[in-house]
């Protein structure tokens, strides 16, 4: 894993995480450097990442903890975070 990409709450979330490694249980937001190819936009889809239109550079999705570690490895992925679930008002 590589802790640097990810911020302090995903951190914790990762490592206190119950479950199996693989139960998709965590919104992540995943901000890229520049827009994703089609090759990376797949490693995305595959991690359960909403990749959305091709010039986007931040999409989210509902990942494992083993997601969110094989994409803390790519050079392309600048950082991720955990994202709170949003509520009607």
């Amino acid at each position: 894993m590589d802790y640097a990409k990810l911020d302090a709450s995903l951190s914790a979330a990762v490592d206190t995480g119950g479950g199996e490694p693989g139960d998709r249980n965590l919104l992540v937001t995943v901000v890229l450097e520049p827009a994703p190819t089609e090759a990376q936009r797949e490693v995305l889809r595959r991690a359960g990442v909403d990749v959305g239109p091709a010039d986007r550079t931040i999409a989210s999705g509902m990942l494992s903890r083993r997601a969110v570690e094989e994409l803390s490895h790519e050079p392309w992925v600048r950082s991720l975070s955990l994202s709170s679930s949003r509520r009607p008002l």
